[in-house]
């Protein structure tokens, strides 16, 4: 698998191109056009998490510092606070420019540290204004559409637009202004995901600053899935309200069909090969007798293995397990029947490995 997973730089992409001739070496404007799709000055994903978790723990500090030292007890005050500490966040960033020094790294977490603790005091300043949990919904959309295309840092984006579809989807399972209509809420909620991502991920034309909306409408996704998977209830006490997955479960299905197809190019000439029919037929019966987030962690998976995206790929195979346990763990049957169930699939399994090594699926070109 690591011989189709590679990672590709633009740089490289570009000189083998110009070697070949199909690009002029000295064409400055594709060279700076790719290279700043690129962004080859971004820290590498392992940096961007250890400043996240860093900033996370700072902007807590901050918080505690400027609520306590200034004693605020009014919500204004914290929209205020918070504005300000935004505004110097973008500041600092500004500040830190483009080069790879130690004083650059220092103000470009700080920056993100500022960033953090007044986008929190502003959500905390207008939940408290609207009085509703859809009060910290709305003011996570409000600064994170305001920040999105000044503040240029991807794991800020990330975080800030995953925030935002995880507060909605807090808000519908438990809201008590969602009682009797939760059901419906949540599935409209997971189309409008599903067709965000499917926009993300098949245009060509997204620019590159916007990967970090389509990580987090899928982490909103899993979350979504993960909500599925452990509860079947939810809402408030004696308000609770039983959830159907099985809209989601159509859902996700129709999900993976329409992303092999499109995988395939989107040729209806090509539906007639026996590995898609055999593929097409296997993900309805998955989709018959699966749940919803195993069919979920197969997309990340398919869908990473084809865009050469590590980390969906990670993000699916670790989901796999957690969505079998939960699925295995639900089933309403004997330790027995489970036991069987368990064999069974890996019968199944193992008996469709042999099959496509039999006909010589394996080795490529099949399609």
């Amino acid at each position: 698998m690591s011989k189709y997973m590679s990672q590709y730089s633009a740089s490289d992409l570009l000189g083998k191109l110009s070697g070949k001739g199909v690009v002029q070496s000295n064409d400055e404007d594709i060279e700076s056009f790719v290279l700043a799709q690129q962004q080859d000055k971004e820290l590498p994903l392992y940096l961007r998490a250890l400043v996240g978790v860093g900033a996370f723990i700072a902007s807590l500090c901050f918080i505690g510092f400027v609520t306590i030292g200034l004693s605020m007890t009014e919500e204004e005050d914290f929209v205020v606070w918070g504005l300000i500490f935004v505004a110097l966040a973008i500041g600092l960033q500004k500040l830190s420019g483009d080069d790879s020094t130690v004083k650059s790294s220092f103000l470009m977490q700080s920056s993100f540290a500022f960033m953090a603790t007044g986008k929190a005091l502003f959500t905390i300043g207008m939940t408290g204004i609207f009085d509703s949990g859809w009060g910290a919904t709305i003011a996570i959309l409000i600064i994170t559409a305001a920040t999105y295309n000044i503040y240029r840092m991807s794991v800020d984006r990330f975080l800030s637009t995953f925030a935002v579809f995880f507060s909605i989807l807090v808000n519908i399972l438990w809201d008590r202004e969602g009682a009797g209509s939760r059901e419906l809420l949540l599935n409209g909620f997971m189309v409008i995901q599903m067709v965000g991502v499917a926009v993300l991920i098949t245009n060509a034309k997204i620019k590159r600053d916007y990967i970090p909306l389509m990580y987090g409408l899928l982490f909103s996704l899993c979350a979504s899935a993960l909500f599925l998977a452990s509860h079947a209830k939810f809402g408030y006490w004696r308000h609770e309200e039983f959830i159907d997955s099985t809209f989601v479960t159509l859902l996700f299905t129709g999900g993976l069909i329409a992303s092999v197809y499109w995988i395939v190019g989107g040729v209806i000439e090509k539906l007639k090969s026996e590995p898609l029919r055999l593929a097409f037929l296997g993900i309805i019966l998955l989709g018959l007798i699966s749940a919803p987030g195993i069919i979920l962690s197969i997309i990340l998976m398919v869908l990473g293995y084809a865009k050469h995206g590590k980390v969906m790929v990670i993000m699916g195979a670790l989901l796999v397990p957690v969505f079998l346990f939960f699925y295995y763990y639900n089933l309403d049957v004997s330790l027995m029947e489970k036991s069987g169930v368990l064999v069974g699939s890996g019968v199944a399994l193992l008996a469709g490995r042999f099959y496509i090594g039999f006909k010589g699926w394996n080795k490529g070109g099949a399609l």
